[in-house]
């Protein structure tokens, strides 16, 4: 078995970029290892890449994350084996039956956490992380605000925000989506289609908010300067409403405050392979608890129906992460089986 069936992206802006076709099955390389692919989750990035306003993955498949089985090892892997359950961080190609990844950015998945559930883990457990404690740097008692969330980092970053002491207020769109961030923990949410959230915010929290974590850019930049609280934290991890704005610089001194943001596709090898050690160290054990889960959309896809999970990913009803199945689950005598065909 050389070849495997993957979505390719082969038409950027076409009305159908993504064809699923054969292509040769990649062979892991020093430090990395081979996953059947169970499932992965859609994400915006891949989104763009289809639609050309970002450039064309690595080997035109693309595919952030993803869970699965591992089923080769490349030279100098000794902490993973054969038939691991494992979800992965990757920089492109899990729109396949199997990826190649770097060890360092697999997480071990527990016996009783489905593939399809561990799929949607990786992207927004390593973006919630690194931007609410790396580039937030929050504590425990701290005041924060999340932005869309009812979507697949959000409802994960008022998870984790709550599992690390914060009170959080959530922003949604319709009462399915409100009633989900209550759900999660949230102590307040806003119904943006109901309200100025900003003016409600700065009703429910005259002290204002020390992180912010956005998901819009440009057209909310300064509204959420204007509800930060003294050297407050507004982290940027989207651009959903444009990308360029101005902003009001006194406004953003008289606060003490800052402004970062980041992309995990922007970060090196190393900063990539840091974020997922402290996942597994400070995010896994929550899952294992359910302190922390996933959301995941109610409809789910096979590969076969990567036009339509596209389609749903851009729906307004949508609920937290659109996943994809690939196989069934894999057995460990299966992966055993699987593993003779890529021993060189």
């Amino acid at each position: 078995m050389s070849a495997m069936v993957a979505a390719v992206l082969c038409d950027p802006t076409g009305p159908q970029p993504l064809r699923l076709d054969s292509v040769p099955i990649p062979v892991p390389g020093p430090g990395e290892v081979l996953l059947a692919v169970g499932a992965f989750a859609l994400n915006n990035a891949e989104l763009l890449q289809c639609a050309g306003t970002l450039p064309a993955p690595p080997g035109a498949v693309p595919g952030l994350e993803c869970a699965g089985v591992v089923v080769a090892l490349g030279a100098g892997v000794h902490t993973l084996h054969t038939g691991d359950r494992v979800a992965a961080l990757t920089r492109a190609g899990s729109y396949a039956e199997y990826v190649a990844v770097r060890a360092d950015t697999v997480l071990p998945l527990p016996d009783d956490v489905e593939l399809c559930v561990g799929a949607a883990l990786p992207e927004a457990a390593a973006t919630a992380w690194w931007n609410l404690v790396c580039r937030g740097r929050l504590r425990t008692g701290e005041r924060v605000l999340v932005h869309g969330a009812a979507g697949g980092v959000g409802s994960l970053a008022v998870q984790l925000a709550r599992a690390l002491g914060a009170s959080v207020t959530g922003t949604a769109r319709g009462p399915v989506k409100t009633a989900l961030c209550r759900d999660l923990g949230c102590d307040s949410v806003l119904d943006y289609a109901e309200q100025d959230v900003f003016d409600a915010v700065r009703r429910r929290q005259p002290g204002g908010f020390d992180i912010i974590l956005d998901n819009q850019g440009a057209p909310t930049l300064n509204a959420n300067i204007g509800v930060l609280a003294p050297g407050g934290r507004l982290v940027v991890i989207g651009v959903a409403g444009g990308s360029e704005g101005v902003l009001d610089l006194a406004a953003l001194m008289a606060a003490g405050a800052e402004v970062s943001s980041s992309s995990l596709s922007r970060l090196t090898d190393a900063a990539r392979a840091a974020i997922c050690r402290e996942l597994r160290s400070e995010v896994l054990p929550r899952v294992r608890t359910r302190e922390i889960w996933p959301v995941l959309d109610e409809q789910a896809f096979t590969l076969a129906d990567i036009d339509a999970a596209h389609k749903r990913f851009g729906a307004a009803d949508r609920i937290g992460k659109v996943v994809v199945t690939t196989t069934a689950d894999i057995s460990k005598s299966d992966a055993h089986q699987r593993n003779q065909l890529f021993v060189r």
